[in-house]
C-alpha cells in the first residue's frame, strides 16, 4: 500500500512539474497557473505532513506539521501581506531542518541496523 501511494506521489509530481516546465513554452492562462501552484502546494504540504510523523522529537514534528497545514490550506484563504513570506519560510524551514539533521538520524539508523 505504501508503495502504490509512493508511485501515485510521484506521478502527481512528475505531472505538476512538466505543467510548470511547459508554462515555460506554452504561457497558460492565470487561471491554468493558479490551478498548478495550488496542486504544487498542496502536494508539498503533503509530504511535510507525511514527514511530520518520520522524526523521533516532538519539535520537529510540530513544525513539519504545521507547515504541512499551511502550505496545503494557504491557497484556500484570502490573500494578505505576509501569505507569501510565510509560504516561502514553511518551505524552507523544513528542508533545512531534514538537512541538517539528517546526518544524525542517519548514523542512528545505520547503528540500529
Amino acid at each position: 500500500m505504501k508503495k502504490a501511494l509512493l508511485l501515485i506521489f510521484i506521478i502527481l509530481i512528475g505531472i505538476i512539474l512538466i505543467g510548470k516546465i511547459s508554462n515555460w513554452f506554452l504561457n497558460y492562462s492565470y487561471e491554468t497557473n493558479h490551478i498548478i501552484n495550488t496542486a504544487m502546494y498542496t502536494l508539498i504540504g503533503i509530504a511535510y505532513l507525511v514527514g511530520g510523523f518520520i522524526w523521533n522529537k516532538k519539535l520537529i514534528n510540530i513544525i513539519f506539521l504545521i507547515c504541512g497545514l499551511y502550505l496545503t490550506g494557504m491557497n484556500f484563504i484570502a490573500d494578505f501581506g505576509l501569505k507569501s513570506v510565510i509560504g516561502f519560510i514553511c518551505i524552507l524551514l523544513p528542508m533545512l531542518i531534514a538537512r541538517f539533521s539528517s546526518e544524525q538520524r542517519d548514523e542512528k539508523e545505520l547503528a540500529e541496523k
